[in-house]
């Protein structure tokens, strides 16, 4: 405070009270009267309200005010002034991303009084506020602008691929120059320098939207511009200011040109807050805002690509359960849960917690230079979910990082390596083509890699499922994969792949499959003769429909130890005709069933047939029975004949 505002205060006692004031919601205290100087104005208030001296809280000093003056929060109006004297802002947690809970302190000069007016958002004047100065103050304000420094180039190689198809889309709003804090900068600068200088993503791919973007004007919480150089090779990387117009002309720009062979990538980091439950908000420069509905409705105009999304602002957890949907494929995580606040690292509050730990896991080393080896599985790629596992351990903040991914296992294929061309679209896949519920079916389905690389394939059901991604398969080798519908109805089966670089291929045809309850065809009906003599073909005719329009096969059994076996197939329906020739004379049963392609099987239909003796003219016997009515005729022939 000026000398000439400072003013003398008659020294008085009066006992401390709380009231509560209910038109404001405030908490009324009265004290003794300070001293009129600024430091000691703040420290008075602070003691009368029991906070400590090494509490780690920044607060804030405007005054003398004047009556009609207003205390204003960037979300709502706090008091307005109806007497002279000052306002101290405390922030409560200050290593917090906002919007967290405050303090609007008012000390009246003519009643020696502290009014206390609990809110989450900073004072929209902050310019005309002085900060205290403390020992946790000095500590949070001596954080600089820094840059990680530049790291070898990894071995792996990316020459392969005539073109980089990797676009990258870094944002932080900053919400105002008071707390536009330097670790936001930071993060920007230390993700750019990994995309830009590990993964080689070209400069021109990557988009950076920051505060206030190319204006020279001061828009840093430590009263510094921030710098468009990220990495310190002398051209600006800074692009635009974080305005929801640029953010809208970024994303629609990159989406009209995207193709599905594309990859997206979004950092964000900055504050964030809660509108109610899940729906919440990322703050852009200058007040604005962008919402996770509206985000999500930018993405949704991109094609079937591969979009990876890491959030660092509060409340970022908010987000995922808006993107991460169907088709994908994607990716994101964040540094906490719809419902917390994500934090500044200790001890020197120069990064944000998360996305410094996620940022080492994809860049190899952390933002000093300290190697880190993310790489669970040893293959040379750190993939997406490698990267949130490692953050997460080492992440020791009172924060809760999400994650979420569709479809289901993509993120142990997602890197931010460049992505290679993709496979051949996988042929249409083989299977049955009608089924019954609850029964397991087998499919398969075949494609190649055109640089001969390994092959996943993911196998989608048609009923909200799939197979996840099965392999690795060799370039042309078939995949193979088993689903039980339980539900009746048609779906579509089809079936895409990637490689080892993740790039993914387009769909296959779809293959239609039929899910019944399925019922057996009806008993058959058999006509033919039904009488006949031994020795001779006859000829039967069947016929049967099946419910589900099936094709039939029939088994007949002649009803003498023989059998046609199953025949078949037949279209439901259809007459077939089918010979038999009995050997011996008797009664016989003609019993005939059949059974569809599932191998339900109908009852016996039957028909009786009767193959009587078959008569044979004997000579010898005709000549016996004559001379045995005729005893005393044809002597000689009885002679020869031995009779």
């Amino acid at each position: 405070m000026n000398n000439k505002n400072k003013r003398k205060i008659i020294i008085s006692t009066c006992v401390l009270a709380g009231v509560l004031l209910a038109a404001s919601c405030s908490t009324l205290t009265t004290a003794t009267s300070p001293r009129a100087d600024g430091e000691e104005i703040a420290r008075y208030i602070l003691n009368q309200l029991s906070y400590d001296d090494d509490e780690n809280l920044l607060c804030y000093l405007w005054g003398p005010v004047s009556e009609g003056d207003k205390i204003l929060a960037t979300k709502q109006p706090i008091f307005d002034v109806s007497c002279p004297g000052y306002v101290l802002y405390i922030d409560l947690y200050p290593t917090a991303n906002m919007f967290h809970p405050v303090q609007y302190v008012f000390l009246s000069e003519s009643t020696n009084e502290l009014q206390v007016f609990d809110a989450s958002s900073p004072p929209s004047n902050f310019n005309e506020y002085r900060m205290v100065d403390t020992a946790f103050a000095k500590l949070f304000m001596s954080a600089e602008n820094r840059r990680a420094p530049i790291p070898d180039r990894t071995a792996l190689d990316t020459s392969k691929s005539s073109r980089d198809n990797r676009w990258a889309v870094l944002m932080n709003g900053g919400y105002d120059s008071g707390n536009n804090h330097v670790r936001y900068w930071n993060d920007l600068s230390n993700i750019y320098i990994t995309l830009n200088h590990v993964y080689e993503i070209p400069d021109e791919n990557i988009i950076v939207l920051c505060s206030d973007g190319l204006n020279p004007a001061v828009d840093q919480a430590n009263g510094q511009n921030s710098n468009p150089d990220l990495d310190g090779d002398g051209d600006d990387d800074i692009m635009y200011s974080c305005v929801l117009s640029n953010v809208d002309m970024v994303f629609t720009s990159l989406a009209n040109n995207f193709t599905v062979y594309d990859k997206l990538f979004v950092f964000t980091t900055d504050h964030g807050g809660s509108v109610s439950g899940w729906d919440v908000i990322e703050n852009l420069w200058n007040y604005e805002e962008l919402t996770d509905a509206h985000f999500a409705s930018l993405l949704a105009a991109f094609p079937e690509c591969e979009k990876i999304c890491t959030f660092e602002p509060c409340f970022s957890g908010g987000f995922l359960d808006n993107i991460i949907v169907p088709p994908g494929p994607i990716v994101g995580s964040s540094a906490c849960r719809h419902d917390e606040y994500s934090w500044a690292m200790p001890p020197d509050y120069v990064y944000d917690t998360y996305v410094f730990h996620w940022t080492a896991a994809v860049k190899g080393q952390d933002a000093y230079g300290v190697p880190v080896d993310a790489d669970a599985n040893q293959d040379g790629i750190v993939t997406m979910d490698e990267a949130y596992i490692y953050a997460v351990s080492q992440d020791t903040d009172d924060e809760s990082p999400q994650y979420g991914e569709y479809p289901e296992g993509i993120g142990s294929s997602l890197s931010l390596w460049v992505s290679s061309d993709p496979p051949a679209q996988p042929t249409k896949p083989l299977g049955p083509t009608l089924g019954i519920w609850n029964v397991e079916y087998t499919y398969t389905s075949s494609t190649t890699e055109p640089d001969g690389e390994q092959i996943f394939y993911l196998f989608d059901w048609g009923d909200g499922n799939n197979s996840g991604w099965l392999g690795p398969y060799s370039s042309g080798q078939t995949g193979t994969a088993s689903h039980i519908w339980t539900e009746l109805g048609t779906y579509n089966v089809t079936v895409k792949a990637h490689d080892i670089w993740g790039s993914q291929s387009i769909w296959s045809e779809p293959l239609m499959v039929t899910i019944t309850d399925n019922t057996p065809p009806e008993v058959p009906g058999i006509t033919g003769p039904a009488e006949g003599k031994p020795g001779n073909q006859y000829l039967y005719n069947l016929q049967t429909t099946d419910g589900q329009e099936q094709n039939i096969y029939y088994f007949v059994d002649w009803g003498d130890n023989t059998t046609t076996g199953w025949l078949g197939p037949y279209v439901s329906g259809t007459m077939i005709h089918v010979t038999h020739s009995w050997t011996e004379a008797g009664n016989y049963t003609i019993k005939a069933k059949a059974k569809d392609t599932f191998d339900a099987e109908s009852d016996w239909g039957t028909l009786q047939v009767v193959m009587p003796t078959e008569y044979k003219f004997s000579f010898n016997a005709f000549l016996e029975h004559l001379l045995e009515k005729f005893p005393y005729v044809f002597p000689v022939l009885r002679h020869l004949l031995g009779y």
